[in-house]
């Protein structure tokens, strides 16, 4: 044996690379005190030095049966390694400026690299896009880890707050299953990083919340963090987010991020071996932490300042009645947060984090109409004052409100506040505590919105292109901002250090109630906000699911519109709009078309007074512009 490992360590100082970690793959386990396993296979949590894990796992992915393939399996007759399948699909993750792909788990030590080539074709061949595979997560772990100590001279500042001299990464996830296995690989990669003076450390912290992990950088807990995270996708899907302490990560790091991911892959791919990770069996890192009660504490804080003064300061929210719907996701703990400060908070459901999402319709998303019904119910059959749902890792929130409320405090007829009508309220509040301020949104806000925020509100309102990244941004650039948010719910405000934060936007609107409790429905502050009746999205697909075809599809059918508005008496072209096609209707409302940022999709939304009059004037046009080109695309959405 030994030998085989000297050998071994021979040909890897050949080939430029001496890895420790797969000699310790071959020869023995890993004898570093310093170094801790997360395990999760018994019902209580375990610390356990020197540990490795077994050197199988079973493969995972909902979404897809390798019938012909299992990734957990060697096969010796398996067609040579691709490194440009590998190096592509590293690329294709990038998902502005997050990663995003379809989980798929392959053997945890022992196998090649003709394993990891092989599964991302197969699944992408069943139509599953790119594959998130844990040798994936390894890459961008080593990846990441040296762009921080390529970077660290611009971030001095929150560096080595936590009182060490190690750079400093703290992982933390969302309920989905496969997230530990992802976690496990980024750690060993990271920590597998020699940072000559600096060595590099990693902390795990478990199920918490994507906002969470900004500041726990800000608050000098570490210098840098990542989320595994897909928000609202299906279950099958996983990604990842990156901060350090100015921040996200935006698209152009991310592309350096890939960059340096590849160059990692390629070592591995020369070497023909995979790195080992855990499988099942926990994360292996140099610290297990629980940073999610500190945060906890910040957003406890946040509200006792929001909340006007009163007799009971230690509980500001004994008055009020809430529910709150997590979906099992993350979120699962404002719960208890909301009951430390004195409120009801008896009517909530799916408080448990569960990455089966077994007591929800799909995962949680407070757009989804299933979950807003689920929490009207739930409001409805305890009377209360709000109902407060979010995502899968809690940087969106939706709510819920009743419309009428009687001299005896009963509540009914529950609406839903969420896209114009939450940016509406939200900008009700700036436009006491900063008036005259800026509120950036996404750009398929309505035509009403804008009149409220301007005209009644006396606010700045600029429209800027789809993403919460691209909006962040902007309004970081322009002087006088508050607010960056988008329909879908994502918030980011100046005073929370522009990070989007489900939790902080949902203690914003729960101070608001506790400060006009008595005073009539929320839903009366933005009684002037004009919504149109009929308001929906189309998403027309592309049938091969090239991004190719879809932009060919999109610059020609853009091109036939513009055109096409000078015809039309009841069309205006919207010359301030900043993407995609934007014509406003004589009548009030608008439509627009733009493409997706990550999908083979051309989202068609219509707003205007009546269905009745959407359809000649508006659907049916546009009906006609993609019609030529129905050889390339899923039209059903429009045509129903």
């Amino acid at each position: 044996m030994k030998n085989n490992a000297s050998l071994l360590i021979l040909l890897l100082n050949v080939i430029g690379r001496h890895r420790q970690d797969v000699v310790t793959a071959f020869v023995s386990p890993i004898t570093s005190s310093s170094r801790c396993e997360y395990t999760t296979t018994t019902t209580t949590t375990s610390l356990s030095a020197n540990k490795e894990a077994s050197s199988t796992t079973s493969s995972y992915s909902p979404s897809a049966s390798f019938d012909t393939f299992q990734a957990t399996e060697i096969d010796a007759s398996n067609t040579p390694p691709n490194l440009q399948t590998i190096l592509t699909s590293l690329k294709e993750l990038k998902s502005g400026s997050d990663l995003r792909g379809t989980y798929a788990a392959h053997a945890n030590s022992g196998g090649t690299i003709a394993n990891i080539s092989h599964l991302i074709k197969q699944v992408k061949g069943e139509g599953n896009g790119v594959a998130l595979t844990p040798f994936a997560s390894h890459c961008f772990g080593v990846a990441f880890a040296r762009w921080l100590l390529q970077h660290e001279g611009d971030n001095d500042a929150s560096y080595h707050k936590h009182g060490t001299n190690a750079l400093t990464i703290c992982i933390g996830r969302d309920p989905r299953i496969h997230g530990e296995r992802l976690a496990d690989a980024f750690a060993r990669g990271a920590e597998s990083v020699d940072g000559v003076t600096k060595p590099v450390r990693v902390l795990y912290t478990g199920v918490t919340t994507t906002p969470s992990m900004y500041e726990f950088c800000r608050a000098g807990k570490c210098d840098a963090a990542i989320i595994i995270t897909a928000s609202h996708l299906p279950e099958d899907k996983n990604g990842i987010k990156f901060f350090s302490g100015s921040g996200g990560l935006d698209k152009e790091d991310i592309d350096e991020l890939i960059v340096l991911a590849q160059e990692e892959a390629t070592e591995w791919y020369n070497t023909g071996i995979m790195p080992p990770s855990s499988g099942n069996a926990g994360v292996l890192c140099s610290e297990l932490v629980n940073f999610l009660p500190y945060y906890k504490e910040t957003l406890k804080q946040a509200i006792g300042r929001e909340v006007d003064p009163n007799p009971n300061p230690a509980k500001p929210l004994s008055n009020l009645n809430i529910v709150v719907n997590p979906g099992n996701g993350s979120g699962s703990f404002f719960s208890d947060l909301l009951r430390e400060l004195g409120a009801n908070v008896a009517g909530s459901l799916h408080l448990t984090p569960d990455g089966t999402f077994p007591d929800t319709i799909g995962v949680p998303n407070p757009e989804k109409k299933a979950m807003v019904e689920e929490t009207m119910r739930a409001c409805e059959a305890c009377n209360a004052d709000i109902g407060v749902m979010f995502d899968t890792d809690a940087d969106r929130s939706g709510f819920v409100l009743p419309r009428s409320i009687d001299a005896n405090g009963v509540c009914s007829s529950y609406e839903p506040l969420n896209k114009n009508r939450l940016i509406a309220l939200l900008s009700v509040i700036f436009s006491s505590s900063a008036p005259g301020a800026t509120v950036v949104t996404d750009s398929t806000t309505s035509e009403g919105l804008n009149t409220f925020l301007e005209k009644k509100l006396g606010l700045k309102h600029f429209r800027y292109l789809r993403g919460y990244a691209n909006v962040i941004n902007k309004a970081k650039e322009l002087r006088g901002s508050e607010m960056a948010i988008e329909t879908s719910g994502h918030c980011a405000l100046r005073e929370n250090g522009w990070i989007d934060d489900g939790t902080f936007t949902a203690v914003k609107i729960i101070a608001l109630l506790a400060n006009s409790k008595g005073k009539g429905s929320l839903l009366d502050l933005i009684s002037e906000l004009e919504e149109m009746p009929f308001d929906e999205e189309f998403r027309v697909k592309a049938t091969d699911g090239s991004l190719e075809t879809t932009t060919a599809v999109f610059e020609s059918v853009s091109k036939s519109l513009k055109e096409k508005c000078n015809a039309e008496d009841q069309w205006t072209l919207d010359e301030d709009n900043l993407e995609g096609v934007r014509v406003r209707l004589s009548s009030g409302g608008f439509f627009m078309i733009r493409q997706s940022l990550h999908d083979p999709v051309i989202s068609l939304q219509v707003e205007s007074v009546s269905e009745v009059y959407a359809r000649p004037v508006a659907l049916f046009p546009l009906f006609k512009l993609f019609s030529e080109h129905a050889s390339v695309l899923d039209l059903s959405a429009i045509e129903k």
